[in-house]
Order: C-alpha cells, then sequence, then structure tokens
C-alpha cells in the first residue's frame, strides 16, 4: 500500500517539474531616457493588442525590468504598444485634480491609442529596449 502512494507522489512531483519547467513569460528589460537624461521613477506599461499588460519602474539609471504575474519576471511574446507616465507608489499617492495625472512626459505618451512606441517580444531573443523621448 505505501509503494502505491509513493508511486503516486512521484508521479505528482514530476508533472509538476515538468509543467512548470518554462515559464509563460520572457525576460525584458531597458533604459528610458528623456530629454537626453535617465528618466528616473516612470512607470514602463507595455499594453498589449490581446493578453496581459506588462509593467515596470525604472530606477535612478532609468533601467527598468518588466513585470507581468510576479516580479522582473518580464512579458509575454507579442506585440506591445508602450505607453509611460510618472511612477506613483502606493502610498505617496499624486495630489488628485479633476483631468489627467500630471506626468513629465508629453500626453501621447501616456494613451496606447497615441504612443508612438511599439515592442516586439520574443522567446530567445534579447528583448532589452531603448527608449529615447524628446
Amino acid at each position: 500500500m505505501l509503494s502505491v502512494y509513493r508511486r503516486l507522489f512521484y508521479c505528482a512531483l514530476v508533472t509538476t517539474i515538468l509543467g512548470c519547467s518554462q515559464s509563460d513569460t520572457v525576460p525584458v528589460t531597458g533604459v528610458v531616457m528623456f530629454n537626453g537624461q535617465p528618466a528616473a521613477e516612470a512607470e514602463v506599461m507595455f499594453n498589449p493588442k490581446t493578453g496581459r499588460l506588462a509593467t515596470g519602474v525604472t530606477d535612478a539609471s532609468g533601467r527598468f525590468k518588466l513585470a507581468t504575474f510576479k516580479p522582473e519576471d518580464g512579458a509575454l511574446p507579442g506585440d506591445y504598444v508602450i505607453t509611460l507616465c510618472e511612477y506613483y507608489p502606493p502610498d505617496k499617492p499624486p495630489k488628485m485634480t479633476s483631468g489627467p495625472l500630471p506626468s513629465c512626459f508629453p500626453s501621447k505618451f501616456g494613451d496606447p491609442n497615441t504612443s508612438p512606441l511599439t515592442a516586439h517580444v520574443e522567446r530567445g531573443q534579447k528583448n532589452e529596449f531603448q527608449l529615447d523621448i524628446k
């Protein structure tokens, strides 16, 4: 009887390992430059035509790593429109106004319908993007 449970345990373990061996996401990194300077604390959003949004926040040097399901797991392969806005931590929200949130970026970069920034994320490729905003 013990060997039946042991076999079931090993089958479940092997199935779990094989099923989790490859993530659906791929690493995506990049740099955001605004008027020739690193854009610190910018929220970078990869908006898919279908599927899940991937987001990241730039550091002091303008570098970001995207996340879709968990921190820094990347993005799903596919085509994206990239949008940018200022990052506001959950504990420091912006002051509420009647209009859109304040942003240092031109407004076209904050809307997926008007942003000229696009990206193609592909499995097996180096998905690193340089975003130069003026």
